[in-house]
């Protein structure tokens, strides 16, 4: 038998033909493990409805987890699924409990979050070699069946600063007969309503090789509608699978943006990304794209048209089979027709997510970029000269994210968001701090 917790001496009863047999809650649960394993599901079901109701916490949990198998067994994947949910709220590091919820959407055709829950044990340091072995298949075998992805989402949005006010009350500049000054825009703060929803559908020509299409709609809707946000975003090209490494994928694209409610610009493109399994706890994201900016106005257009190249780079660490870490450097180059207007963007980044007890879920980030522009023009100075410089920004972000299966319903669930951003400026007039809460529904797929 498995033994995941510690079991009790209570007493179980098991009914024969000829006379009845009392066992003990360790007796019968290995009666039952044996039931599962030669497929006697029916009589193992029934011996561990009994121990079910057991005094003893540990042996239901250990009747819970054989209850599980028996509903895997059976292709009663939501039943399986909510059993190994419960043991794991309570001990998020059962690692042969996650393998058997992986084995369920695995099983059931959830192969993202199957994927997420396999690597999650791969990075236990008690598997053994044909353990490793057998998840590693199970990754492969992801990367091979998985038709699609789906991601959507609806929250409420609380900002603190709408229109990314400096917060001085004016700006001004000297002259001969004395400062010159006007009033700012003060800081607009308002409630949001955020919505996204997207994905990806993999053709699957052979074995190894396929097409990968992508589309993804993003909406913010604030009661002022000078602040809306709409992104549109489709793709599509080719996509190749390495055996037991990873995928690369190469996709044509096209990105239309609206911002006030008006069309902005349009940005065709192309973009390739690979995912890499490196060690057995490390995993690598990389890729990089070109895009050709295409603004509706005619004047914006004149003076921002131009080319966006960027590549990225983000290694992820499994520190154990409930938490890892993560790190990213992503490198943008903007060119303008105006060239004071193009910039060189680099943002750094490092995260932490983990898995708590009783249900809570925990993601950390915090990013630095640093932004310098191409060439010089005037700005207003901070002791209110005019000066000819290049402009340098240095942006600050921090983000936390709680959320609780306990919540869940149907894999919709609740979660709460903060993210503080701040951003130091050379010109005093692009300097802004602000403060954003998000309060999200979620599907997880």
């Amino acid at each position: 038998m498995v033994v995941l917790f510690g079991v009790s001496n209570g007493f179980a009863k098991q009914a024969t033909a000829q006379k009845t047999i009392k066992l003990n809650d360790t007796q019968a649960l290995a009666i039952a493990n044996a039931m599962v394993n030669n497929g006697n599901l029916d009589s193992a079901s029934k011996l561990l409805d009994d121990i079910i109701k057991s005094d003893d916490e540990n042996a239901r949990m250990v009747a819970l987890f054989e209850m599980g198998r028996v509903e895997l067994a059976r292709g009663n994947y939501d039943v399986a699924e909510q059993d190994f949910l419960t043991i794991l709220n309570q001990y998020p590091a059962a690692t042969f409990v996650r393998m058997e919820l992986a084995k369920t959407y695995f099983a059931s055709g959830l192969y993202t979050i199957a994927d997420f829950n396999f690597r999650l044990v791969l990075a236990d340091k008690s598997l053994s070699d044909a353990e490793q072995q057998l998840v590693r298949n199970y990754l492969n075998m992801v990367r091979k069946y998985k038709s699609w992805d789906v991601f959507s989402g609806f929250s409420v949005v609380p900002d603190s600063n709408l229109n990314y006010a400096t917060g001085r009350p004016e700006e001004c500049i000297n002259t001969i007969v004395g400062p010159l000054c006007r009033q700012l825009e003060d800081r607009s703060g308002g409630i949001g309503l955020q919505y996204s929803v997207g994905g990806d559908y993999y053709i699957k020509l052979t074995e190894h090789f396929g097409i990968k299409t992508s589309a993804s709609l993003y909406v913010m809707d604030f009661a002022t509608s000078r602040f809306d946000e709409y992104t549109f975003y489709v793709a599509a090209g080719p996509r190749y699978i390495i055996d037991g490494i990873g995928e690369f994928s190469v996709q044509p694209f096209a990105q239309l943006r609206w911002y006030g409610g008006e069309y902005y610009d349009t940005m065709p493109g192309v973009r390739v990304d690979a995912d890499f399994d490196l060690m057995k706890r490390v995993h690598l994201s990389i890729g990089g794209s070109y895009g050709r900016d295409i603004y509706y106005d005619d004047f914006v257009d004149s003076v921002l048209r131009g080319n966006e190249y960027s590549t990225y780079i983000q290694p992820r660490y499994y520190i154990n089979n409930k938490s890892f870490v993560f790190a990213g450097v992503a490198y943008t180059n903007v060119t303008a027709k105006q060239k004071s207007y193009g910039n060189h963007g680099i943002n750094y980044s490092v995260g932490y997510f983990v898995e708590l007890p009783w249900t809570l879920t925990l993601l950390g980030r915090v990013d630095l970029g640093q932004t310098k522009y191409k060439d010089s023009q005037y700005f207003i100075m901070e002791n209110a000269d005019l000066g000819y410089f290049t402009r340098r920004d240095t942006t600050y972000r921090a983000y936390v994210r709680l959320s609780s299966r306990y919540l869940e319903y149907k894999r919709i669930y609740p979660s709460i968001s903060y993210t503080y951003t701040k951003r130091n400026s050379n010109v005093p007039i692009y300097e802004f701090d602000k403060h954003r809460i998000q309060i999200e529904i979620n599907y997880r797929l």
